[in-house]
């Protein structure tokens, strides 16, 4: 919803308004060391789609491969 997207810091939101913008091949919400400790800098406002990816599925599953770590079992 829009009124759930106005919650996003206008410096996170891509160019064309449609959803998070990306610094290389990682979200510019997400901060510390991929492989050793990140968060979500707006973990309270976050997209639904981010809201949806958990621990072990299918999208974390692609995410850890591309960025060679384990995946979770």
């Amino acid at each position: 919803e829009d009124a759930a997207l106005d919650l996003i810091p206008p410096a996170l939101v891509n160019d064309r308004g449609s959803g998070m913008r990306c610094e290389g091949d990682r979200c510019a919400a997400l901060i510390g060391k991929i492989g050793e400790a990140t968060s979500c800098s707006i973990h309270a406002v976050r997209p639904e789609v981010c809201r949806t990816c958990m621990p072990g599925d299918a999208e974390c599953t692609m995410a850890r491969r591309k960025f060679g770590l384990p995946v979770l079992a």
